[in-house]
């Protein structure tokens, strides 16, 4: 979606830990946008650790991607997003076992469900004197989908083909998961896990 706005960019995943207590579950919105912020917190302090691994390199042909070799010298942005649906106030992350995704498509099965993804955005700025200013925003989107009624065997058979196991919610609009959708509103982009269009009306810079 960023390559189709125009936006140059590189991934670098951060393998932080999603795990959210229960207080934290009680809040979707805000549990989303700190998650998003975890994730992007640990990509700006290897940007400005000495030594450390290149983020910015990460995606660029495998391999170990090598070390930051000297501080930013350009404005740099970085962009943390992490989606999740959410059922009558119940968080449905991404699930771990085929049973657990079968669980949460059939709640899912003839409901209208949110789907919220957290964006946080950290501007680094490199001054003249070599030191680094950071500026840093959150924010959330939330979309709605209605699925239409689903049986077992178009639920066991969708995951067994595997989509599920890293999606929000157990389903992937953009794919397969598309066929249980009966209609949704708000952004397409949100509920594929990045809500493009209001990040670039918050930083209409990123298109070179």
């Amino acid at each position: 979606m960023l390559e189709e706005a125009g936006v140059e960019f590189v991934v670098h995943v951060s393998s932080v830990d999603e795990t959210l207590t229960p207080e934290e579950r009680a809040e979707p919105a805000a549990a989303a946008c700190m998650l998003a912020d975890r994730k992007a917190g640990v990509v700006v302090q290897e940007l400005l650790t000495p030594g450390a691994q290149d983020p910015r390199a990460v995606s660029q042909g495998g391999g170990e991607p090598p070390s930051v070799p000297e501080p930013i010298t350009e404005p740099t942005l970085v962009i943390g997003a992490d989606t999740i649906v959410v059922l009558e106030g119940r968080i449905f992350g991404k699930p771990h076992t085929p049973s657990e995704a079968v669980g949460m498509l059939r709640k899912l099965s003839g409901r209208t469900h949110e789907v919220i993804t957290g964006v946080a955005a950290w501007g680094i700025m490199p001054g003249e004197d070599g030191k680094v200013s950071a500026g840093h925003t959150t924010f959330y989107e939330t979309s709605l989908v209605t699925f239409r009624n689903l049986s077992d065997e178009e639920i066991l058979a969708y995951v067994g083909e595997g989509e599920c196991f890293d999606k929000a919610g157990s389903y992937a609009i953009q794919g397969a998961g598309g066929q249980f959708v009966d209609h949704y509103e708000g952004a397409l982009d949100n509920i594929i896990g990045l809500p493009v269009q209001r990040l670039l009306e918050k930083f209409p810079d990123m298109v070179k």
